[in-house]
Parts: C-alpha cells; structure tokens; sequence
C-alpha cells in the first residue's frame, strides 16, 4: 500500500527537509490539511529554524501546493527562519513567477545548493 503522505519528511539539524511525492490535487483536502498541522507542530515545537523543500517530484503544481507551500512559509516566518526551495523545474519555476512567490522563497539548483545557503 502507497505511503497517503504527500510530503515526506527529514531532519538535518535545525533544517527540516520536505519532500513532496506528488502533487496534492491528488489528495482529499481534509488528508492535506492534517499533515499541513502535523508540520507545522514539528515547526512549532522543535529547534526547528529553517526548511528547504525539494520540488523534484513534482515537475508542475497548482494553488493547492502553493497554498500548502505558503501555510509552511508562514509558520518558517513566525520563527525567523527561511524557506528555500530546490529542484524546481522550468514550469515549476514560471508558476512561481506568475504567483509572485519567487520572491518569497529563494530557488536553488540542488538541495545540497540550497542546505549550504542556510549554512
């Protein structure tokens, strides 16, 4: 049976890793918004400072992704922390621009790229 959590998730020392195995159009809304809660619990009661999500999985998303995406950005922001995404493809990467968030959120090739920024 396939793993029902859209993102998967690590831990890199005060760096949380997100990883999104598809996109959550794919996923019922009331699944999405428990792990958005569980995350932002992990965010909110850990020495978590900073998350990079890496975007390879999922070469084009819709306004649930940068929905969930700015629900994240918003708790990352409370604690003074960044947000920095990877491995965004072209069409990834036009869909940002369009939205406006690229300016929110800082793109890097790699997630080793975007892990030495936070350094």
């Amino acid at each position: 049976m396939p793993d029902p959590n859209v993102f998967h998730v690590e831990r890199n020392d005060t760096t949380l890793l997100l990883v999104p195995r598809r996109n959550i159009s794919s996923v019922a809304a009331e699944n999405i918004q428990a792990e958005l809660q569980t995350i932002v619990e992990i965010l909110a009661g850990n020495d978590i400072r900073d998350v990079v999500v890496d975007l390879e999985s999922v070469p084009h998303f819709g306004s649930e992704m940068l929905g969930a995406l700015h629900v994240i950005w918003r708790r990352v922001r409370a604690g003074e922390g960044r947000m920095l995404l990877c491995n965004v493809s072209p069409v990834g990467r036009e869909i940002l621009q369009v939205a406006k968030f690229d300016a929110l959120w800082p793109i890097h090739a790699s997630r080793s790229e975007a892990l030495a920024a936070l350094s």
